[in-house]
C-alpha cells in the first residue's frame, strides 16, 4: 500500500476500524460508512482475506434491490487491512479510528478481548481519548459481554485502567436487519471478495451504551429501550426468515421466495407475523406501535420475497436444534404471544414444521448433529418437546406444540 494509506497518515477522512471482514464487515458496515465519507480499516484474524484486501486495497458489493428489482455493483474502496494478531498493527488503527465496529461473530468476541483491551489503553497513552464500538453481533448481549471480557483484561493493567475504558469507551449493540446470502462455491473461487447483499440499510444500536458523540450515518437509529429493538429483531425478523425455510421445506423448495408464492404458506407467514406483533406491541407498548410493524410486515414480505437473493432453504433454516431452543425466535415467540394473550396458532404450525424439516435440507445443522426431526422420530413428541424446546411437560405450550406435530404436515 502507499504510504497515504498507512495507518492515520495525511487522512483527512474519519477512520472507520471494523473488526471481522465477513459478509455483514464487509457488505453492510463499510458499505455504510464508505458512503458517509469514511475511509475503512479492516481487521481481521484470516489472513488469506486480510493480504487478499490489503493487496487489492479494494472489493465489489452487489446490491439486490428488491423495490427496483435490480442489482447494482458497487465498489468499496481505498481500504486496507490488518490482522489482529500483529498487536502493533492492530493496536494503531485502534488509535487512529474514529469509530470501530465488529462482526465476528459471538463465540470469537471471548478472544477478541485482550488485543482490543491493550489497543484501547494505547488510546489512553496516546492522548486519542475514548471510541465507541459498534457490536454488529446476534445477541442481545454482545455489548455487556465484550465490554466485561474487556474490562477483565485490564484489571492486569492498573486499578484504574477498568474504570477508564468503562467511562470513555462504548460498547454499542446494534440490530443488523440487512440479509447476506452465501454465494455459490463457483463464485466465491472466481471472485473470492465479492460480497452480495440486499439493500436494507436503517442500524438501530442501543443509545445508552454509547460514549462518545454519535458518528455522522445516517442510516443509524439510536433507540432508549434496546431490548424492544432486540426482541423485534428475533422474534418478528428472524422469525419470519426462518419460517419461510420451514415451510418452504414442507414443499420440498429450493429457495426461500418460493414460499410466498404459495398462497396457503403465504397465509401462515403473515398470520405468524400478525401473532408476534400484536404480543410484541403489548410487551413494549412505549417502544413498538401496531403502525411501525405493519411496515415492516411490508417490507419483509417485498425483500424476503426477492428473487434475485437467490437465498436457499439450506442456509436460512440451518441449525433448527438451536432456532427451536426456549428462548429462541420460533418457541421464545408462541411463549410472548401466550403472556400476552395472543392465539400463536400459525406460530405452532412452523414449529411443528420445524421439526420435521429433514436432514434433506441441511436440518442436522451439520454431519453427525442432532437433528429436531431425529429426537422426534426416536422419542416421541412428548419427550421431543421437552428435551428440544426445554419446555416441561405442565407448561401449556408444551401440549400446544406436541398437538401441532400430531396435526401432521401441512397439505
Amino acid at each position: 500500500m502507499t504510504d497515504e494509506l498507512k495507518a492515520g497518515e495525511g487522512e483527512r477522512e474519519p477512520q472507520l476500524l471494523q473488526i471481522g471482514a465477513g459478509n455483514i464487515g464487509r457488505g453492510y458496515m463499510a458499505q455504510l460508512f464508505h458512503e458517509a465519507g469514511y475511509r475503512v480499516v479492516f481487521a481481521d484474524a484470516v489472513d488469506s482475506i486480510v493480504s487478499a484486501l490489503d493487496r487489492a486495497g479494494r472489493y465489489p458489493v452487489r446490491v439486490l434491490d428488491a423495490y427496483a428489482g435490480e442489482a447494482r455493483e458497487l465498489e468499496i474502496g481505498p481500504v486496507r487491512a490488518v490482522s489482529i494478531r500483529n498487536r502493533e498493527a492492530f493496536t494503531a488503527e485502534v488509535v487512529a479510528a474514529r469509530v470501530i465496529s465488529t462482526a465476528v461473530g459471538v463465540p470469537n468476541l471471548p478472544r477478541l478481548a485482550p488485543p482490543l483491551c491493550e489497543a484501547l489503553l494505547a488510546r489512553r497513552e496516546r492522548g486519542a481519548g475514548g471510541v465507541d464500538i459498534f457490536l454488529c453481533e446476534n445477541t442481545l448481549t454482545a455489548g455487556r459481554d465484550l465490554r466485561d471480557a474487556v474490562i477483565a483484561v485490564a484489571a492486569h493493567h492498573g486499578d484504574d485502567a477498568g474504570d477508564w475504558i468503562d467511562a470513555h469507551v462504548g460498547f454499542v449493540g446494534t440490530s443488523v436487519a440487512r440479509m447476506v446470502p452465501v454465494l455459490p462455491a463457483e463464485m466465491r473461487a472466481e471472485r473470492p471478495l465479492l460480497v452480495v447483499a440486499d439493500a436494507y440499510r436503517p442500524l438501530p444500536c442501543d443509545r445508552r451504551a454509547v460514549r462518545n458523540p454519535l458518528p455522522d450515518l445516517p442510516e443509524l437509529a439510536p433507540r432508549d429501550n434496546f431490548a424492544a429493538e432486540v426482541a423485534r429483531k428475533l422474534f418478528l425478523y428472524n422469525m419470519c426468515h426462518a419460517s419461510l425455510a420451514y415451510l418452504g421445506a414442507e414443499r420440498s423448495y429450493t429457495w426461500v421466495h418460493e414460499t410466498l408464492d404459495a398462497p396457503d404458506l403465504r397465509d401462515i407467514f403473515v398470520g405468524a407475523a400478525g401473532e408476534i406483533s400484536r404480543a410484541l406491541e403489548a410487551e413494549y407498548p412505549a417502544d413498538i406501535t401496531r403502525e411501525q410493524n405493519e411496515a415492516i410486515l411490508a417490507d419483509i414480505l417485498v425483500r424476503y420475497g426477492n428473487p434475485l437473493l437467490q437465498d436457499t432453504i439450506e442456509r436460512v433454516g440451518r441449525d433448527p436444534m438451536r432456532k427451536l431452543g426456549r428462548h429462541d425466535r420460533l418457541v421464545g415467540a408462541a411463549q410472548l404471544c401466550v403472556r400476552h394473550r395472543v392465539r400463536p396458532d400459525n406460530i405452532l404450525r412452523i414449529i411443528a414444521a420445524a421439526f420435521r424439516y429433514s436432514d434433506d435440507h441441511g436440518g442436522s445443522g451439520g454431519s453427525g448433529a442432532v437433528s429436531p426431526s431425529g429426537v422426534l422420530a426416536e422419542k416421541g413428541p412428548e419427550a421431543a418437546v421437552t428435551e428440544v424446546c426445554g419446555l416441561p411437560p405442565e407448561d401449556p405450550l408444551h401440549a400446544a406444540i406436541v398437538a401441532a406435530l400430531s396435526a401432521g404436515p401441512i397439505d
